[in-house]
């Protein structure tokens, strides 16, 4: 019964994928993707609670398939800075072609943004680990104290890389334009601070600058 009830969700994240990127977001319904699974409204009721909670479910899963094939390509790269800033541009390249794929809306990016984020805190969290796990051979044997831990670095780098992409959506927002956010800025500030964080591991003044103190 558990395997039937499994393999029947996963019909309807198929027949959502499908749906979803022959029609856009806006434009598919529940209908569609009851006639994709051939199952009715209710079954898709049964599973999900309405076209938002698919929508995330879909992309979700995308987004675990894509990351387990970037790690992939990632180990064949010949150097940890290599490896690095592939990782890092590749998951905004990723986050361009779902925005193109689905054809999300504003307002609906807007509201859907929080629900994702939370969802996305377990996948973030194995990113953190596996970016550390890149990062690592790039310190010093013996490194000073006051540099950062390599899950540190990892974490800050996600983060930044994180806001920078949704600043970007964030101001084709404000100027209410339909067109896809112009990720060329973004994708070289992306770099740049990458380049930053290898270059503060592999330059050994800068691991002996003091750390602030607040004036009391």
């Amino acid at each position: 019964m558990m395997a039937k009830r499994i393999d029947r969700r996963t019909a309807i994240l198929t027949a959502s994928a499908a749906c979803f990127a022959r029609y856009g977001y806006a434009k598919t319904t529940l209908d569609d993707i009851g006639r994709a699974a051939q199952l009715n409204k209710a079954s898709l009721y049964y599973y999900f609670t309405g076209k938002d909670e698919l929508f995330i479910a879909v992309v979700l899963h995308e987004s675990n398939t894509f990351m387990v094939s970037l790690v992939e390509r990632v180990r064949h790269l010949a150097t940890p800075a290599e490896q690095v800033r592939y990782y890092i541009i590749e998951r905004l390249h990723y986050y361009r072609l779902v925005l193109h794929q689905h054809q999300i809306p504003l307002a609906v990016l807007q509201a859907l943004e929080p629900r994702f984020d939370q969802l996305y805190a377990d996948v973030l969290e194995r990113e953190v680990a596996f970016l550390a796990e890149l990062l690592t051979p790039l310190f010093p044997a013996a490194p000073a104290s006051t540099l950062p831990e390599p899950r540190q670095l990892a974490r800050l780098l996600l983060s930044t890389a994180d806001a920078l992409k949704h600043e970007a959506v964030r101001q084709r927002t404000v100027r209410q334009t339909l067109a896809l956010p112009n990720f060329s800025a973004t994708e070289a500030d992306t770099l740049l601070l990458t380049n930053l964080i290898l270059a503060s591991i592999a330059a050994p003044h800068l691991h002996h600058l003091p750390t602030y103190s607040p004036p009391r």
